[in-house]
């Protein structure tokens, strides 16, 4: 059958930084693209609770005081460079409530490239990779949590997708700068830290003299703020102040502190339970740390997806004080764990779920389903996937034989 003209056009092949695309392949991410940007814009005109009592305000605040001047105040609990954007925002005769949604959706994008770039380097597929970009911008977490809900999680987690793929890529130092880069937005960047501590140990990337970067990222992006007048003082303790904030167990997040009635406002023993469960949370990361250490495995690319999944959850489901949104970063892992084997797709679907019912109280007001009831299905799926982690860890253990091999080889 003889080949027709936009066959031959929508089959043709071009590179881009040594990956290889067709004109179909640009064609559907361009359509994907502008589609999920159309998802966005219909959600665009809604004010959250979270715009209408906190965003709105501090915009508002900004102009009247001068708009970079107002820098030298306490206006909000947000650390200075999300405050740097507002600011330039404030310059421009804009919608607040738009502008603002509009650089969370900038970051969708930016987070789904990283998604595509990270399971192109897992893969060497295309169109995988391309899927994967493609459930990550279309994920009812992610719209909502920016288009919907005025909330900025994906810059953080933007950058925290980012170091992850430098350390897949065995670039410490660029690993350490994202990371810091996160760090600076949100104190919740950390959750991801457990994980690179555990491949310290294991000698895969991190170099720990890379991550002294961290603190001095965080210092240099508070220094226009403080060179404008804001207490240095105040600056540096700002993650340390919004760890008083939430005295509760669970700010409705389905954890541990759900079964046990601490959420808010039902909380009984708030500061001793949340005190047993911080250090909980140090033992079982511990009890991981020391799995993989005294084991002598291939790390392949998925055990590792797997194994920054497993540990963020396991963070997010025993740690205290987790708010409704804190459960983000999973999500976005569980896209690039689902996508790269798609039998475990239910998987990421069922982490989306328990995150969408988690927002709803807040959202529209409506207890879709109990908090315990959630709490009981998040921990099934945290079970299961530290199942499969074990499963992938013993598929690849080093035999001892091999390691004699190694030695002798002199590699």
């Amino acid at each position: 059958m003889e080949e027709r003209l936009i066959d031959r056009f929508l089959n043709k092949e071009f590179s881009v930084h040594n990956i290889t695309f067709k004109v179909v392949d640009i064609a559907f991410i361009l359509c994907l693209f502008i589609l999920a940007f159309l998802v966005r814009l219909k959600l665009m005109p809604i004010e959250s609770a979270d715009y209408f009592g906190f965003l709105k305000e501090w915009m508002q605040t900004i102009r009247e005081n001068g708009g970079y001047r107002s820098l030298s105040m306490e206006i909000s609990n947000y650390t200075s460079p999300y405050m740097y954007i507002m600011t330039i925002l404030s310059y421009f005769d804009v919608n607040d409530l738009y502008a603002l949604k509009m650089v969370s959706v900038f970051f969708d994008y930016v987070a789904a490239l990283a998604v595509f770039l990270i399971l192109y380097h897992m893969t060497k597929n295309v169109r995988k990779s391309i899927l994967g970009m493609g459930i990550l911008l279309l994920s009812p977490t992610v719209v909502i949590d920016g288009a919907y809900w005025c909330q900025c999680d994906i810059i953080y987690t933007s950058f925290l997708l980012y170091s992850f793929y430098f350390f897949l890529k065995d670039n410490s130092k660029k690993s350490a700068v994202f990371f810091g880069l996160s760090f600076m937005f949100k104190l919740q960047s950390l959750f991801l830290l457990p994980f690179f501590i555990i491949m310290w140990l294991k000698r895969r990337t991190i170099k720990l003299r890379h991550y002294l970067v961290v603190p001095v990222i965080y210092l240099v992006s508070i220094i226009p703020a403080w060179m404008i007048g804001r207490d240095f003082k105040e600056l540096i303790m700002v993650y340390f102040n919004q760890s008083g904030y939430y005295p509760w167990g669970t700010l409705n997040y389905p954890n541990v502190y759900a079964l046990l009635g601490e959420a808010m406002p039902d909380m009984r023993h708030a500061a001793e339970v949340s005190g047993a469960g911080m250090f909980m949370t140090i033992i079982m990361l511990g009890c991981i740390a020391y799995y993989f250490y005294t084991k002598e495995i291939r790390l392949t690319d998925e055990m590792l997806v797997t194994l920054a999944m497993f540990t963020v959850a396991i963070i997010v489901y025993s740690l205290p004080h987790m708010h409704d949104r804190y459960g983000f970063l999973i999500d976005l892992f569980a896209v690039i764990y689902g996508v790269y084997n798609v039998r475990k797709l239910p998987v990421t679907c069922g982490f989306m779920l328990i995150s969408v019912l988690t927002f709803m109280p807040y959202l529209i007001a409506v207890d879709i389903m109990p908090l315990q009831y959630m709490a009981m299905g998040l921990l099934g799926l945290i079970v299961y996937v530290g199942y499969d982690l074990y499963n992938q860890v013993q598929k690849n253990l080093v035999l001892p034989c091999e390691q004699d091999s190694t030695v002798n080889s002199g590699d």
